[in-house]
């Protein structure tokens, strides 16, 4: 068999995932169909390694069969629902796609939403670590997680020698106590 032959039968191996959280947050319900496609498009672009992605709009409009102008518009409505951001690089636009879990009592009742940046190469890794944060309450670990609850958000940053924590929305006195503890002792790290 020729090379080009066997390029004809190779293949393409590369797959994405979406959360079925999309759905059952309704999420999916609420997105027009259009912005579906435009977000299937982008995070079939995104770099393994890096998690960005930098699709032109004139090709995210050929691969998803709509215009300039549409695509223009779905990338706001992504943006606005917090599916993905968007940043310039010169003439460019670098787009970072979110990852969004709804976390739910024991009753099923959602209580919060965690987000992450989506990292193709580290999906499983992020949902490990948010399937542990949520089992021991303990965050000391956790690199980046940002959970939302009603009014809080609280967004965690942690790096080789520091730990960022911003809250908005609410007062320490307000999250309940096993929270507050494990905040006090990831803030007071050393």
């Amino acid at each position: 068999m020729t090379e080009q032959q066997v390029e004809l039968f190779t293949a393409e191996t590369s797959w994405f995932h979406v959360f079925r959280d999309m759905i059952d947050s309704g999420d999916l319900a609420r997105l027009e169909g259009s912005a579906i496609k435009v977000y299937l498009v982008v995070k079939s672009y995104t770099n393994f390694s890096t998690g960005r992605s930098f699709p032109a709009i004139e090709l995210i409009a050929e691969k998803s069969g709509l215009s300039d102008r549409q695509v223009i518009r779905c990338l706001a409505e992504l943006e606005a629902s917090g599916y993905i951001s968007k940043e310039k690089a010169g003439r460019h636009n670098l787009y970072t796609l979110r990852e969004k879990v709804s976390l739910k009592d024991q009753h099923g009742k959602p209580q919060a939403v965690a987000t992450w940046d989506y990292l193709p190469s580290g999906v499983k890794e992020a949902v490990a670590e948010l399937r542990k944060v949520l089992v021991t309450g303990d965050l000391n670990g956790a690199t980046i997680l940002n959970i939302e609850r009603m009014t809080l958000n609280l967004n965690i940053v942690q790096g080789d020698n520091n730990t960022q924590l911003n809250m908005n929305g609410q007062s320490m006195s307000s999250i309940p106590a096993e929270i507050r503890k494990a905040l006090k002792k990831l803030s007071t790290k050393d």
